[in-house]
């Protein structure tokens, strides 16, 4: 954890600065490079206004959470952090949404479980993010969605999950095809491969050509033809 600098102030509602705004709000400009709340209402986000950029993504804690308060924090994170004053991160009470908005990034960009909870404070902090997946309130693909969106920093939401969408298309194509070509026979003279042919929907077997006059009766093989059906 030594190497890793402290991105996030997790925290309730700041109620102790709070009390500093009234008299002089631009204090939190000193310890902050922004502000990010959220939760459900605005709190005194708006507050500090004048003094750092402050953002509110209000998260309903008891539905579904989506990906655009977390790529929307990401934003803030890369927009506005700059390795001095790290980002008030806040919901009411600090201890659901804020810290697992936070986890998420520092997962995204390279901090182990481990690191992510000593960074924020928040002791077995990685349970409560999984409780959060298991009922459905953050999405599964977080972390790798906020990957991809690191990745694009101009991609919105939408642009993100295409992108996500794409990306799984290739890898799946890729496995289809893996799983769709066995070698079914194979020794030092031959080889028979039993492949998915997309146009005659059914799968058949390939063997190695030999042409005795191009290669003079050497064992290289030059082209592999599918089998006719009555073979």
């Amino acid at each position: 954890m030594a190497n890793k600098p402290k991105i996030f102030t997790v925290t309730g509602t700041p109620k102790n600065i709070d009390n500093i705004l009234l008299v002089r709000p631009e204090v939190a400009s000193y310890k902050f490079c922004a502000v990010v709340n959220v939760s459900d209402s605005q709190c005194s986000t708006f507050d500090y206004q004048p003094f750092l950029p402050s953002f509110w993504f209000p998260i309903n804690e008891i539905a579904q959470w989506g990906h655009s308060p977390f790529l929307g924090t990401l934003r803030v994170f890369t927009e506005y952090y700059k390795g001095d004053k790290p980002i008030l991160l806040h919901c009411h009470a600090g201890a659901n949404r804020s810290p697992s908005v936070g986890y998420a990034i520092l997962l995204a960009i390279g901090y182990s479980p481990e690191e992510a909870e000593e960074s924020i404070g928040y002791e077995n902090l990685r349970n409560v993010f999984k409780r959060n997946i298991d009922r459905k309130h953050i999405p599964k693909n977080i972390v790798d969605f906020l990957k991809v969106a690191i990745e694009n920093p101009t991609f919105s939401t939408h642009g993100v999950l295409q992108k996500m969408d794409a990306l799984y298309d290739e890898w799946s194509q890729k496995k289809y095809d893996e799983q769709n070509d066995y070698t079914i026979k194979s020794d030092s003279e031959s080889e028979a491969r039993l492949v998915y042919n997309r146009d005659a929907k059914r799968f058949v077997i390939v063997k190695p050509w030999v042409d005795p006059v191009i290669n003079k009766g050497n064992l290289e093989w030059n082209a592999t033809p599918i089998v006719p059906k009555n073979e």
